[in-house]
């Protein structure tokens, strides 16, 4: 399979899973000095399984299953190289969800370029050891020079 064949065998793929994921409600990221903020515009995040989106609640993640997510994005800065991780937002402290490869540019392009719309396609292992609850998660995407895309959204962890 040449690179163009594989290529649009993903684009497909992630294609057919947007068609099944649902939009879901974010907020933005709060940060503790007033002056930083996430230097992205988010346009839309979507989520696979979240039937409770519709009813306005968090979605409802099974522990042992994988979630994917998908969302679009607008950086305000250009990257050779992007990390991504998402963490449970505690109010102690922000905690990574673990089991999952936070080299970014696996789930979106990269080199990233400024003002340039993009894809973020991601799938989220839930971990059994995970304790059942609703959590706060934090997305983050973020390059060496700590230049980031932040945003917020809910899930409900079940049995």
């Amino acid at each position: 399979m040449n690179r163009d064949s594989v290529f649009l065998f993903a684009i497909l793929f992630l294609a057919l899973s947007m068609a099944y994921a649902e939009l879901v409600p974010w907020r933005e990221c709060v940060y503790p000095d007033p002056n930083i903020t996430s230097k992205c515009t988010i346009h839309e995040v979507y989520i696979d399984p979240c039937k409770e989106v519709a009813e306005g609640k968090p979605c409802k993640i099974k522990r042992g299953i994988t979630g994917n997510m998908t969302f679009h994005y607008t950086p305000a800065f250009s990257s050779e190289e992007m990390q991504g991780r998402i963490f449970w937002a505690s109010e102690v402290m922000d905690i990574p969800f673990l089991g999952m490869d936070s080299n970014a540019c696996l789930s979106t392009t990269c080199p990233i370029e400024a003002g340039q719309r993009n894809m973020y396609h991601v799938e989220i292992p839930i971990l059994k050891k995970y304790p059942v609850r609703t959590y706060d998660l934090k997305w983050k995407i973020w390059n060496e020079k700590d230049e980031e895309c932040c945003f917020m959204f809910q899930i409900k962890i079940t049995k």
